[in-house]
């Protein structure tokens, strides 16, 4: 095995992880609860960047009721982004063969 050419492509691959994690940070997705009372945006890497909730959700007398309501949406969007992020590292990373197994480590 030459080491000069797993290097040039550990640096290919390297660039390619922060190209899509720059990628990441840019996409959007977005969970929701309750039929659309409660919705939350969160990038494709993973962080919340807004809620939004209908003030029919707002119910003094449940309050419990909303909070698992933010909860679900919060997973929802969370699950997506986590679909988007494997998508993307491992288009990002399908080019290494043996050195596939790196993936794991982000």
């Amino acid at each position: 095995m030459n080491i000069q050419k797993l290097m040039k492509e550990a640096q290919k691959a390297q660039r390619k992880m922060a190209e899509a994690q720059e990628k990441l940070a840019s996409v959007s997705v977005e969970g929701s609860a309750g039929g659309g009372l409660v919705n939350v945006t969160a990038t494709g890497d993973g962080t919340i960047t807004r809620v939004k909730i209908d003030p029919s959700a707002v119910d003094p007398e449940d309050i419990e009721m909303l909070e698992d309501l933010v909860i679900a949406a919060v997973n929802e969007a969370q699950r997506k982004a986590k679909e988007v992020q494997e998508a993307e590292m491992g288009a990002a990373m399908g080019g290494l063969g043996g050195m596939g197994g790196m993936g794991g480590l982000f």
